[in-house]
């Protein structure tokens, strides 16, 4: 329940600040006087688009605070959780919007940034808002199926559920059987190049990391004269000099061991120095093995150069081709031979999801027969509330019909061997039909001349669906659209029962609504400074005489018709009778 909205600098508004009751709430001014601006205010608050044109000339942001009793609403609960947020201790929840001249916009609750999106998320479970555009919506068929669909209660929506996840699993599974089907020459195309592809690659035979042993192979061969040559001299040089006059590392090492082995036996402190030559002379003896070993192995041989020099150069190519790396190349052969695979097995997936799609067609067809038949049954009961609600609207001859056929648009769907169009939705359509007068037969909604007769439907189907959705709010901007007489005093009956149950909000222009309502605001516009500005006050007894005399007679209201707004709001107590009654129908 909206329990108080605080406005600055939206509009015309510079400051406004509006505390609502329980049960009937109405909102009275002359025409232009801004009563639609409050309505805009509580949209924005809920989530609804905001524009930079809304803020108050001269001011950088407009604002709007509100702030809702959630308590025992498990949905908006539900909702806060997702967001981090937990209720007020007292069960209220604060939204806070702002507006910026620059387009920005900025949504908290409780404190806490939450998303445009969010906000309307919560905001669409606290109030219903049902404006002028709604009643044009109304008569727009499309729409009629869901509005159905959330009288139906659990059960039915269950269904709808059940329905769409099958209807999405069978249209994803139709889709690549399509896709398979007309694919086929572009796949035995791919095919070719695949096949191709992988062979030429796996023909090579490629090892990790072939292509730099054998560079280096290739360096070897290349300067295998040099390479001979500067070991063989290496060799000498440690061990075993062909020159007289010089004498090979190894010899000089062993000679200074001996004597380093005789001085140590006379003075042992030169035992590390002889071990240390002998280490000397045991890493000679190794490196020449070494050298030698290598010496005898190097062999310059053309033919291997020109092996080598034709493996890489082959494996350049396919570098050229398919990667960068040899480790690419062998990725993209990989590759390519599972893409082959996969096409190769096309024929056997298209075998297996023609059978799926025949299983999921007929378990869809059986949940769409099953929310057929929820809906014909909540169809049933939607025309008997309906029709109920416009007797108690003046309506007494008036008929309701919830006309159901099938789709004319959609997915072919055999069904019980009929072929029917399956959409998201199911295979129904459904148009709600309306006749005023006796003997008439029900046509649909947007043929309804009347502007009062479109205004009660519209009372009556949202009363009906409100009470089934139990909205904790209710507003209607200008139900009393085209209505007068002794339907005026309907329609109020009927708002004032429906606030005995839930907190309404009404917009009008008739006094007989605004006097049955248990809290009467009034909205005016006044001139401060140079600028004009929109005010609301809630009125006082008195006050209220003197808004319902000139609702009745316009402004300077004789003392007859003060007289008469006296005894309108006399109505309130003898309309208790007639609320309790309405609400057991």
């Amino acid at each position: 329940m909206l329990i108080e909205m605080e406005v600055a600098n939206y509009a015309l508004i510079d400051r406004m600040r509006v505390k609502l009751g329980h049960g009937f709430n109405v909102l009275t001014g002359e025409t232009g006087a801004g009563k639609s601006l409050v309505i805009d205010c509580l949209g924005l608050a809920l989530g609804g688009r905001a524009s930079a044109d809304s803020v108050r000339v001269g001011e950088e942001s407009a604002t709007v605070e509100a702030v809702f009793d959630v308590s025992g609403l498990s949905g908006v609960e539900n909702a806060l959780a997702e967001q981090g947020i937990e209720p007020e201790p007292d069960g209220t929840m604060v939204v806070f919007r702002e507006v910026s001249r620059q387009g920005r916009s900025r949504c908290r609750v409780n404190g806490r940034i939450v998303t445009q999106t969010a906000l309307a998320g919560i905001g669409e479970q606290l109030v219903d808002i049902y404006g002028q555009q709604d009643y044009q919506s109304l008569v727009v068929p499309r729409r009629h199926r869901a509005l159905l669909d959330s009288f139906g209660g659990a059960e039915l929506r269950e269904a709808l559920r059940q329905y769409r996840s099958l209807y999405d699993e069978w249209r994803a599974r139709e889709g690549e059987l399509m896709a398979l089907r007309a694919l086929a020459r572009e796949r035995a195309q791919r095919a070719d190049i695949l096949s191709f592809q992988a062979g030429e690659i796996e023909a090579a035979r490629l090892q990790p990391g072939e292509d730099c042993i054998l560079a280096a192979e290739r360096t070897v061969l290349a300067n295998a004269e040099k390479l001979r040559q500067a070991v063989d001299r290496a060799y000498e040089l440690v061990y075993e000099s062909s020159s007289p006059d010089s004498n090979a590392a190894a010899d000089m090492l062993g000679d200074a061991l001996s004597e380093l082995d005789y001085a140590a036996r006379i003075d042992p402190s030169l035992a590390s120095a002889r071990d240390a030559v002998a280490n000397m002379c045991e890493l000679a003896a190794d490196a020449g093995r070494a050298m030698r070993s290598y010496r005898d192995s190097v062999d310059f041989s053309p033919d291997r150069l020109c092996e080598v020099e034709e493996r890489l150069a082959a494996i350049a190519r396919l570098k050229r081709k398919y990667g960068d790396s040899l480790a690419d190349v062998m990725e993209y052969g990989a590759s390519a031979r599972a893409e082959l695979a996969g096409i190769s097995t096309a024929d056997e997936r298209a075998f297996e999801l023609e059978a799926a799609v025949e299983d999921i067609a007929v378990k869809l067809g059986v949940a769409a027969e099953k929310l057929s038949r929820l809906r014909a049954t909540a169809a049933v009961q939607l025309e008997r509330d309906v029709s109920l609600e416009l007797t108690g609207l003046s309506m007494p001859s008036a008929v309701f019909r919830v006309a159901m056929r099938g789709n004319n648009a959609g997915s072919p769907l055999l069904l019980n061997g009929a072929q029917c169009c399956a959409g998201p939705d199911g295979i129904d359509d459904v148009e709600f039909m309306f006749s005023a007068n006796r003997g008439e037969d029900p046509r649909p909604l947007a043929k309804i001349a009347s502007g009062g007769e479109m205004s009660r439907v519209m009372l009556a189907i949202k009363s009906v669906l409100a009470e089934a959705d139990a909205m904790p709010t209710m507003v209607f901007d200008e139900v009393d659209q085209g209505i007068g007489g002794e339907a005026s005093m309907a329609v109020a009956a009927r708002l004032a029962a429906i606030g005995s149950v839930r907190q309404v909000l009404a917009v009008t222009h008739l006094p007989q609504i605004a006097a049955v309502a248990g809290i009467h605001f009034k909205v005016e516009k006044a001139e401060t400074g140079g600028r004009t500005e929109v005010r609301l006050m809630q009125l006082d007894p008195e006050e209220r005489v003197a808004e319902t005399a000139r609702m009745l007679g316009g402004e300077n209201p004789s003392d007859l018709t003060l007289a008469h707004a006296r005894e309108m709001l006399t109505l309130i107590p003898r309309l208790e009778g007639l609320n309790r009654g309405l609400l057991k129908s």
